[in-house]
């Protein structure tokens, strides 16, 4: 994790609120960890998250792409 920045600064940064920040850290879609009390995010991964789901686009929402 090269360019750790508080879940705060990653949230201006970016489309995504600070909530799900922390819930993409903890389900490990991005790269982060909380160190004490204070979550810390790896902003280029969180950059690169927030590009594919926008190539994704609605088809992140598919719901066959979860049948078993």
């Amino acid at each position: 994790m090269a360019d750790l920045v508080l879940v705060t600064e990653a949230a201006e940064q970016s489309e995504y609120s600070e909530p799900h920040i922390r819930l993409l850290v903890r389900t490990g879609k991005i790269k982060g960890k909380k160190q004490g009390g204070i979550w810390l995010v790896d902003l280029g991964d969180l950059i690169r998250y927030e590009q594919e789901m926008k190539e994704i686009g609605t088809k992140k929402f598919d719901p066959t792409k979860h049948t078993e």
